[in-house]
């Protein structure tokens, strides 16, 4: 795995060297570009100034902020080096908090981080422990590629895992959705209630992400496949379930269905829970 970053971790006076790996693979979407009907060939976007009716080069452009409808203060390239911050090889710990204190909402990418070297490997497993018996995660700072990021550190598998947190700012508060004001007045009947219950009940069971992959991309890459090598493409229609238009004719739909499946979602629990001990026994072993 290509090491992304190297530095230290910094707590109060405490610093430990460590090295930075993305902790996930995105994987690029599928893409596709746009092609000349006639010709089948791609096509190509030209940079265009409709005031002055003229294709323009880069060399003809420059970079603008727009304050005010159709005004633009011009920022040259070196007065945007000026305003930059310059990379830092630290992670400062600023607080230790709970866990549970930072919303969902906050997360954004994730890497591990493990010691560089026997000298930082002691230090590491220290605070690891310490973080761990306290179910602790730290608030952290880091400036990287020009800019100041907010990480939250905990421990996990052995190492430590940092996630890139959203800033205040960047989070749209719920409460500007007039929909979300209205859920908590629903008056909801209580034998729906019951039966809701007993769907949520019949439809639970462990989370495996082994058993999740992307359809569609496979779907849709299969196609390209069997076009590339001139073969013809049968696309059946899916078969659409019939709309239930009344909550409870649906609920209760719901919950026979569930009902008439006997023991499978039972069994299909009892296998997940026994491929998720598979999968931490081999995280455990790997670790």
């Amino acid at each position: 795995m290509k090491i992304m970053w190297k530095g230290y971790i910094k707590l109060n006076l405490v610093t430990i060297p460590v090295k930075m790996y993305n902790a996930v693979i995105k994987r690029r979407s599928i893409q596709f570009h746009q092609l000349h009907r006639d010709c089948k060939n791609r096509i190509r976007e030209q940079k265009f100034c409709p005031v002055c009716d003229k294709v323009l080069t880069d060399n003809d452009i420059l970079r603008g902020y727009e304050y005010a409808k159709d005004s633009y203060v011009v920022i040259s390239d070196e007065e945007l080096r000026r305003a930059q911050k310059e990379s830092t090889e630290a992670i400062e710990v600023v607080k230790m908090v709970d866990d549970r204190q930072i919303d969902p909402i906050y997360y954004l990418d994730s890497h591990y981080l493990v010691p560089d070297g026997k000298i930082g490997a002691e230090a590491f497993a220290l605070f690891y422990k310490a973080m761990s018996e306290a179910k602790k995660t730290a608030l952290a700072k880091m400036v990287m590629k020009n800019r100041e990021h907010l990480l939250a550190i905990k421990p996990y598998n052995g190492t430590l895992i940092a996630y890139t947190l959203h800033y205040p700012e960047e989070i749209q508060g719920v409460d500007k959705i007039e929909e979300a004001e209205t859920v908590g007045k629903v008056e909801v009947a209580p034998n729906g209630l019951t039966m809701a219950r007993s769907l949520v009940e019949n439809m639970s069971g462990d989370f495996v992400p082994e058993e999740y992959k992307d359809e569609y991309a496979e779907a849709v890459l299969r196609m390209v496949e069997s076009k590339s090598k001139g073969e013809e493409i049968k696309v059946e229609p899916r078969a659409e379930k019939a709309k239930v238009i009344n909550l409870m004719d649906a609920l209760k739909k719901s919950v026979l269905e569930t009902k008439r499946r006997g023991e499978a979602p039972k069994k299909a629990m009892a296998t997940a829970g026994k491929r998720v001990r598979e999968v931490r026994v081999k995280r455990k072993q790997a670790a």
